[in-house]
């Protein structure tokens, strides 16, 4: 893996979404140890990691120790567009209820359309072009906890509608 620090950057954010693969991490720490010896101290740490809370709290901390990255900023977009495919793949397949979901879809709007809205984008999107959220926002609006699969077609549609876009989208950087 030649591109380990962009990984850790891509892991560091889906963990920041809740859908991260603790199993990536071992991955990632042999590629930045084959590459620089020892990428840093807690690298290692990356073998032994069990938890995601823990691996959240590793991958945040070393993406920004030996990247200077954070997952609120231009820069993540293409992460955070791959983590929302994989938890829209995740609620399609009922693997995660509405409520994560929408959680996840409140915290992404809130990051990426309303503070990063603040600050110039490096690449902005057309005009022409949607917003890569779709209306997902608008379906999750006022989620209540009786929300179910079965009980909220139109998210379910959305779901499917932006999983589709997010697919083709060039710059999405999942998996």
């Amino acid at each position: 893996m030649a591109h380990w620090r962009e990984e850790l950057n891509r892991i560091a954010v889906e963990f920041w979404c809740g859908v991260g693969l603790i199993v990536e991490l071992q991955v990632v720490a042999d590629a930045a140890n084959a590459d620089l010896g020892e990428a840093h101290p807690d690298i290692w740490d990356f073998y032994t990691c069990s938890s995601d809370e823990d691996a959240a709290a590793l991958t945040l901390k070393l993406a920004w120790e030996l990247n200077r990255f954070v997952p609120a900023s231009w820069e993540a977009v293409p992460y955070a567009q791959g983590a929302l495919k994989r938890a829209l793949e995740y609620f399609l397949a009922k693997k995660i209820s509405v409520q994560i979901l929408c959680k996840l879809v409140e915290n992404l709007d809130a990051t990426f359309n309303v503070h990063l809205s603040c600050y110039p984008n490096p690449s902005p999107i057309g005009e022409s072009e949607e917003w890569w959220m779709g209306n997902l926002w608008n379906n999750c609006d006022w989620c209540e906890d009786s929300w179910t699969y079965e009980n909220c077609p139109a998210l379910v549609e959305e779901a499917n509608r932006v999983a589709t876009k997010l697919q083709h989208l060039p710059n999405s950087r999942a998996d």
